[in-house]
């Protein structure tokens, strides 16, 4: 019962605030979100990358060919929200860096082949590097995961 009474009562100091905002000016509708660079690449992207190689390092082909198609739809995303970084043609970089190695983890994934896979997806880790140095950030080192990151997740197949 006391809950009720608490309840009732901070409801009461809430409900004069909102009936005075009905008779305000009102807002400005919230811009549209576009993440930036750095946005994309922490969140998105570098999930993404790590659960692909742990993926495919289980042989779990499955979950691998689904992050691989995470990873390209993140890095298509990227060329649409920023095509364009300060003076860097990102999208063009995306599309000479990583466009070939990915294809590589998917015809290795394809193919069930576990060495293929590790090969293609050390190419595929070396061209992220690569976009990293030629866009003036050298200090972002990308590496082939050494650990497991999600330990929520299972990475072997059922």
């Amino acid at each position: 019962m006391r809950w009720m009474v608490r309840l009732f009562l901070i409801s009461a100091l809430f409900i004069p605030a909102a009936r005075a905002q009905e008779g305000a000016a009102p807002q400005k509708p919230p811009e549209a979100y576009a993440p930036g660079l750095g946005d994309f690449m922490t969140a998105y992207v570098q999930p993404h990358h790590i659960k692909l190689y742990l993926a495919g390092h289980a042989k779990n082909w499955a979950l691998a060919e689904y992050e691989a198609g995470e990873l390209r739809e993140t890095f298509e995303d990227v060329t649409s929200y920023q095509g364009n970084w300060h003076d860097y043609p990102v999208a063009k970089l995306i599309k000479v860096n990583i466009d070939m190695p990915l294809g590589e983890v998917d015809q290795a994934i394809r193919e069930q082949n576990a060495g293929g896979f590790d090969k293609a997806f050390e190419k595929l880790t070396f061209a992220c590097d690569a976009c990293h140095q030629a866009v003036n950030h050298p200090f972002l080192v990308i590496k082939v995961p050494t650990a497991d990151a999600y330990p929520d997740q299972e990475f072997t197949p059922r």
